[in-house]
């Protein structure tokens, strides 16, 4: 089974947005550079073991390292290029509030949907520390930039998305009708609660927020029944399963057991398609391909793929169904 993919959660990246986003990750939560070190190691062509252990000495220096190889050569015209040639029609980058010159990761990533708006999207990231500057760059993105959602990574921020302060940002997202994506499930941060946004904490916000869109970015692992309970209560709310393989759900023990059942019945129409494809070290295709062969009904394999984000991303094509 062929069909067409649309990728809600991407990162495409020169050397300099590289540089910000893993210096993020090195100075608020450094054992990621350490856990994906396998995957680091396989996108730059060194081993595993010396890129863990020079994460584990030198974080900061191995983010620097590290971001030379990956944004080298980055041409975004090459990347939407293989992405046509590859099946999938349609990516959301995800930027973030990091400086990168006279701007942020947003303000590059923004600039690289609008010269290919038929293929790629934009969905800014923003930082919760500060809820009034998450409200103007969220504004910024959104009014200057182009961006047409948001995406939010609560443990990097090490704050409760769910608490009072940041209404402001729930409620402009609500009221632009645009979708914000929320990393949901486990992370790495050991200094902030490993359910600072588990799937309750989506059903809070959701709850208050009625109109918000939400994304749970990675499906809600290891809470994947409770995310889809939540999926069940809130009909804004949608899941996508990034940085997991497709081909390992169906796996006895993997925890995706609810969302193989449910994903094809009662949630069916909220579950979207993801890669994170760096997590993975494979195209987004590859991972695509995967979600076809785990036995799902066809139409649910659709729904998944690329029906549902056609209808979130406002891209239905006329006379298609999903």
């Amino acid at each position: 089974m062929s069909e067409p993919v649309i990728d809600v959660c991407e990162v495409a990246y020169d050397t300099e947005c590289w540089t910000a986003y893993l210096r993020s990750l090195a100075t608020a939560a450094p054992r990621y550079l350490v856990l994906f070190a396998g995957r680091f190691a396989d996108l730059t062509g060194r081993a595993p073991g010396e890129v863990a252990a020079e994460a584990a000495r030198d974080p900061a220096g191995t983010a620097e390292r590290l971001a030379a190889v990956l944004g080298r050569g980055f041409d975004i015209d090459r990347h939407v290029a293989a992405l046509a040639d590859t099946g999938v029609t349609h990516q959301v980058l995800h930027g973030g509030p990091w400086p990168v010159g006279d701007g942020t990761v947003n303000d590059r990533v923004a600039a690289y949907a609008a010269r290919h708006p038929d293929r790629l999207s934009a969905w800014a990231g923003v930082s919760l520390t500060d809820p009034r500057a998450a409200v103007g760059e969220a504004r910024r993105a959104l009014d200057e930039l182009g961006a047409t959602g948001l995406s939010v990574i609560p443990f990097l921020d090490g704050v409760d998305p769910s608490g009072p302060e940041h209404a402001g940002l729930w409620r402009l997202a609500a009221g632009r009708g645009v979708p914000v994506w929320l990393h949901c499930g486990q992370h790495f941060r050991p200094d902030v609660p490993i359910d600072v946004s588990a799937p309750r904490v989506l059903d809070r916000i959701a709850g208050a927020h009625p109109g918000l869109v939400l994304v749970a970015g990675h499906g809600g692992w290891p809470w994947v029944a409770e995310m889809l309970a939540v999926a069940q209560r809130h009909a804004n709310v949608h899941l996508e399963f990034s940085s997991h393989r497709p081909s390992r759900m169906a796996a006895r023990g993997s925890g995706w057991e609810p969302l193989l059942t449910l994903g094809a019945t009662s949630v069916r129409d909220r579950v979207l398609f993801g890669s994170t494809s760096w997590t993975q070290a494979r195209t987004p295709a590859a991972l695509a391909a995967e979600v076809t062969r785990l036995g799902l009904p066809d139409d649910a394999v659709r729904a998944w793929l690329h029906g549902n984000a056609e209808r979130l991303l406002g891209r239905a094509r006329p006379g298609v169904a999903a």
